[in-house]
């Protein structure tokens, strides 16, 4: 039985360029090029020590051939996961269930008449200004009043709704 040792500093010093090229073509990284010659060359030393290899720069070579082609399957996979979960995410239905639409049906519903049972000169001015967006000098302008006065209905409407939630809760 003949035991063939392999020159590795020898070999790794011929071959590193040649397998180095090889992958950068296949993977387009040097980086990630320098680590799979690297990976080769760790295969070669664990199958070396078990059996004896007869054409090392072939091994290598393939080797080399198959890490990058691993690599290049995963990298694959891995954008397909992140292309799946960027579609999962825009597919999501953001709308509210049906058990939060009818509670904010029976909330608005709630708000509403708690805003109709208000005197209606302080109820127009709090509509005006809450749900039209209009602010103080156009209501007072709309409803031939002074500023301050509506200010006060807007108030007082604000004060009467705070005491209706108050008692619905309590």
């Amino acid at each position: 039985m003949s035991v063939r040792t392999i020159d590795i500093a020898g070999l790794y010093s011929a071959e590193r360029g040649r397998l180095r090229r090889l992958i950068h073509r296949l993977v387009g990284n040097r980086t990630t090029a320098d680590d799979l010659v690297q990976q080769a060359f760790e295969k070669l030393l664990n199958a070396a020590s078990g059996s004896g290899i007869e054409n090392c720069p072939a091994y290598l070579t393939c080797t080399a051939r198959n890490l990058a082609f691993n690599h290049l399957r995963n990298e694959a996979r891995r954008s397909e996961v992140l292309v799946s979960d960027a579609n999962l995410s825009a597919t999501a239905d953001e709308s509210p269930s049906p058990e939060t639409s009818a509670i904010y049906r029976c909330e608005l519903r709630w708000v509403l008449s708690a805003v109709a049972a208000l005197p209606p000169r302080r109820r127009e001015a709090f509509v005006l200004n809450k749900f039209e967006g209009m602010s103080y000098d156009e209501i007072a302008a709309r409803l031939g009043v002074s500023r301050n006065t509506v200010i006060t209905h807007i108030v007082l409407a604000l004060t009467d709704l705070n005491r209706r939630v108050a008692g619905v809760t309590a």
